[in-house]
């Protein structure tokens, strides 16, 4: 169990809950083969320089997240008005609405119960990321960041309406 102002770390998970505008941030070190928790953000950025095991992220709201490539998977509920920078194996967004994801995903992204989330290749850089790359065993020459299932969009014949590429003039700056 989480205490409500966090940054805890444990054998096997870290991260952050119940912050306002802060800037917060965690090494490759600390975050290497771990489960990363970010929950009950405002108006936060948040930097994970690294390779983390799995990143669940719930109820954010107009958050800036950019994180290293995930070993796994990556969980986003309940989220609004945020920017997320994901490389993983996997992503799962529900309940989630007025977001950006740029994105660097080897399976299909996932969405459902969620709307007007856009969708643009992962951009964001730093030093090491192509060894962090390697640790989570992501190949970087397969990015399917433009394949997303919509569980609630059954349709065949017609885009979902809950989900969008975004346009050039809609992308937000990565570094920050």
């Amino acid at each position: 169990p989480f205490n409500k102002h966090f940054c805890q770390y444990t054998e096997n998970r870290c991260g952050f809950s119940g912050r306002v505008g802060e800037t917060l941030s965690l090494s490759h070190e600390v975050i290497c083969r771990k489960d990363v928790v970010l929950t009950n953000l405002v108006g936060c950025t948040v930097r994970l320089t690294g390779s983390p095991s799995t990143l669940h992220m719930t109820s954010l709201r107009n958050c800036r997240v950019m994180c290293g490539p995930v070993a796994t998977s990556v969980f986003v509920d309940d989220c609004v008005d945020c920017i997320f920078h994901l490389a993983c194996q996997q992503l799962r967004i529900h309940n989630t609405k007025h977001c950006s994801f740029y994105l660097h995903v080897t399976c299909r992204a996932i969405i459902e119960d969620s709307s007007q989330v856009g969708f643009a290749p992962y951009s964001w850089q730093y030093e090491n990321i192509e060894l962090h790359f390697k640790t989570a065993g992501l190949d970087v020459n397969r990015n399917n960041w433009d394949l997303v299932d919509d569980f609630n969009w059954l349709a065949s014949d017609k885009p979902s309406p809950n989900w969008y590429i975004l346009k050039d003039n809609e992308k937000k700056d990565d570094r920050v």
